[in-house]
């Protein structure tokens, strides 16, 4: 379990630093230097079918967390109904940090929904 929570994490922190940094990418249309890095003159960027390929980026995202989670929980409760009475103490255990991690999943894509949506 804590290993699919530091999977997770470093996936968002990965993409966090991602979008964070492609903004220098599509930030200036006209020749110059960003960042002591040359950028020769050209069109604007797309910035609609940008957002939408990271829309469905995150889309795909949350569909997923949202599909492992049901599923683990649906593992989690057959086992707690088939347990002892100490597997279910540790399987209530194991409850807490499963639903704070899809809180947290759930809320970081919906801040990410919100931030595309105020770029459009």
């Amino acid at each position: 379990m804590k290993k699919s929570i530091k999977l997770i994490s470093t996936m968002l922190i990965i993409v966090a630093l991602m979008s964070t940094f492609s903004t220098v990418c599509f930030a200036t249309t006209e020749a110059g230097t960003v960042g002591g890095v040359s950028i020769p003159a050209g069109e604007a960027a797309d910035t609609a079918t940008i957002a939408k390929k990271a829309a469905d980026i995150v889309a795909t995202i949350r569909n997923i967390a949202a599909i492992a989670a049901v599923i683990i929980v649906a593992i989690l409760g057959v086992k707690y109904m088939l347990g002892s009475v100490e597997e279910k103490a540790e399987y209530k255990k194991s409850f807490v940090p499963l639903i704070v991690g899809v809180i947290v999943v759930v809320l970081a894509l919906q801040i990410a929904n919100m931030i595309f949506g105020l770029a459009d």
